[in-house]
């Protein structure tokens, strides 16, 4: 409306400065212009992209646009977690390349919402924050086919995937059959699965020196045990979640098995230290979010941490997330550097002192990958 107001006034300028003759032409124009501009606003698709809460996942996973059009699309975060989108030309293994580059965007990936510059991307929204949304016009591709996108921040690539389709005509694209599937809560034959929601069991399992294991199933196959006493993940495996076969049938006293292919995880102590490398902290578990991926909450000397952990993109690692509360000294994460490859968003993997260095300016909100080669 303001824009429209602003002609009116123009034309009546004008009006008087120039002969009918050319006063008659510039309306022509003007009416044009106008038309192209109202049109210019009103895109041709306007695709809302949600989160699924806890689950790592997109809703919907794929949308279907005609070539060359505009298109308006929204990234709605009602996650408790932070996503961002990324829009790309390629395959799968074209996504797994992008992840990695943010990933490698280190302390600078949050400045950069973790999206890096790649002449691959054709659109992209930055990181939105819980209960927000955010939005990017583009305009489809020329080319009919599948266009992938995914959310870069570190360890969520595995799972928030979808794909958008380049279509002459979107509504023939059977949307609902792309479906996850979903696998109740009762084990079969003694072995629990995870379907579209992480799985979070109390468990023993056999050959962990510890009795309060919490193992978590991740979706898409990566799965590790949390052990509450000593803080710390003791293992992460891929593929299937966990036997109990034995548990049951002990009625709750014997001990579980895992299933699948075990990888380490970088250390077999407590990892995380305040001020000084060397020395052990002074540790209190205050418990973990059911809802979801779990968030792990514990103090170390007296410092306030709360941890996530996904796969990374290899499939023999995870991705560690911290978010640390008020420290004035600097963090150090140790880790057995033997096989493994080291990524990080904040501070510097020191090798030869086996740990990431963790400035206090850097630690409220960091990501540590951690990938056996």
């Amino acid at each position: 409306m303001r824009q429209f107001t602003e002609y009116l006034l123009l034309v009546s300028l004008i009006k008087k400065k120039f002969p009918m003759k050319y006063f008659t032409s510039f309306i022509l124009i003007l009416f044009f212009s106008i038309v192209r501009f109202a049109t210019a606003e009103k895109p041709d698709h306007e695709i809302v992209i949600g989160t699924r809460h806890g689950q790592l996942r997109f809703s919907p996973e794929v949308f279907a646009v005609k070539p060359d059009t505009q298109v308006k699309l929204i990234l709605d975060n009602s996650d408790e977690m932070i996503h961002n989108l990324v829009l790309a030309k390629g395959s799968s293994k074209e996504i797994e390349r992008l992840s990695n580059l943010a990933l490698k965007l280190g302390e600078k990936g949050m400045e950069m919402g973790f999206v890096p510059e790649d002449p691959s991307i054709i659109a992209a929204i930055g990181l939105v924050q819980p209960g927000k949304k955010a939005s990017v016009h583009l305009v489809a591709p020329l080319k009919i086919g599948d266009y992938p996108f995914v959310c870069t921040f570190p360890g969520h690539s595995l799972t928030m995937r979808g794909v958008m389709k380049v279509v002459d005509d979107p509504s023939s694209v059977n949307l609902a059959e792309i479906k996850i599937a979903s696998i109740g809560t009762t084990p079969k034959n003694g072995v629990l699965e995870v379907g579209d929601e992480a799985r979070v069991v109390r468990v023993h399992i056999s050959g962990v020196d510890s009795g309060r294991s919490i193992a978590v199933g991740l979706p898409g196959g990566f799965n590790y045990l949390f052990d509450a006493d000593k803080l710390m993940v003791r293992m992460g495996w891929t593929g299937s979640f966990l036997n109990v076969s034995r548990d049951r049938r002990s009625r709750g006293g014997g001990p579980c098995s895992i299933l699948g292919t075990k990888f380490e995880v970088g250390s077999s102590e407590f990892p995380l230290r305040v001020g000084n490398a060397n020395k052990l902290p002074i540790v209190r578990f205050n418990g973990y979010s059911r809802l979801g991926n779990p968030e792990f909450k514990y103090e170390i000397d007296g410092v306030k941490v709360s941890q996530t952990t996904t796969g990374s993109m290899n499939g023999r690692g995870l991705t560690y997330g911290f978010k640390v509360m008020n420290a004035t000294t600097d963090l150090y994460f140790l880790i057995k550097p033997e096989g493994m490859r080291i990524s990080t968003t904040a501070g510097e993997w020191e090798p030869v002192s086996g740990y990431v260095r963790i400035p206090a300016s850097e630690s409220s909100n960091f990501f540590i990958s951690v990938e056996q080669i």
